[in-house]
């Protein structure tokens, strides 16, 4: 069973290739394809989720891996920009490690590429077990300050979650992107951006670095004002950043440069 995947505007130029956080799928991009009529967009259900929930997410290279077989089949000329927040922020920036060849630039954001430690990763793995819990995903909903509109599909999508998926891939990602994995970037000779919201917890914000050591020409930015799932939060502002980088290869102006130490 392959990786379900959804298109829009397949007749347009370059492709753009979105990666979803960790409690949506790939209909949480829609709005923001729909909105680049100049851009083919391949919108993926990461495997354990969505329409890929029967598609077990086995490790992160694995997911890598399958995703640079999507963009070779259905990315025109073979490659895409990679486009990922969380998880797919994760995802994307391993993508480009493993398979650069594939990949025209990265626009991540929020990669927790240095895992998580002490309360934060205690707090994360207590809650799989409340992922079958509709009322959960209702409460996750108000936290994450979902449009209406977009409740429904949130809730089912959280409640289909592969549990055995995700009871994989939560410590896989807390314990990190391993160094050697990661030193795949220097291979990478794109525009790379990596972005986090300036609200985000410093952890968030540290594992930029992981980035930047390796790929010399990537450019870090921050997103003012803004929390961990900002396409949600601002969504005109991360359209905003998204357009002007696939247009330009350039930052854009409304994200602010990160201050050193």
């Amino acid at each position: 069973m392959s990786i379900h995947f959804a298109e829009h505007h397949p007749d347009a130029d370059e492709s753009v290739l979105f990666l979803h956080g960790g409690s949506v799928a790939g209909w949480s991009w829609t709005e923001q394809a729909k909105a680049l009529p100049d851009h083919h967009s391949l919108l993926p259900d990461l495997p354990g989720f969505g329409a890929s929930a029967h598609h077990a997410w086995t490790d992160l290279s694995t997911t890598a891996d399958e995703l640079a077989d999507l963009v070779r089949e259905r990315g025109h000329g073979g490659q895409a920009h990679v486009v990922g927040l969380s998880l797919g922020g994760v995802v994307g920036t391993a993508l480009a490690a493993r398979h650069p060849d594939v990949i025209r630039s990265v626009f991540v954001t929020g990669a927790i590429l240095q895992g998580l430690r002490g309360f934060a990763r205690w707090a994360g793995l207590a809650q799989i077990p409340l992922f079958g819990s509709t009322g959960y995903w209702k409460t996750m909903a108000k936290v994450y300050r979902l449009p209406p509109d977009a409740v429904d599909v949130f809730v089912e999508t959280g409640v289909g979650i592969d549990r055995d998926s995700i009871s994989r891939m939560v410590p896989e990602l807390y314990d990190g992107v391993p160094a050697r994995d990661l030193d795949g970037l220097r291979r990478f000779v794109g525009p790379f951006l990596a972005i986090v919201g300036e609200k985000e917890p410093r952890v968030i914000r540290d594992a930029m670095s992981e980035v930047t050591s390796r790929v010399p020409h990537a450019v870090a930015r921050l997103a003012p004002g803004m929390h961990h799932v900002w396409d949600v939060e601002s969504p005109e502002l991360f359209h905003t950043a998204l357009a002007h980088w696939l247009t330009t290869g350039e930052p854009s102006p409304a994200l602010l440069p990160v201050a050193p130490g």
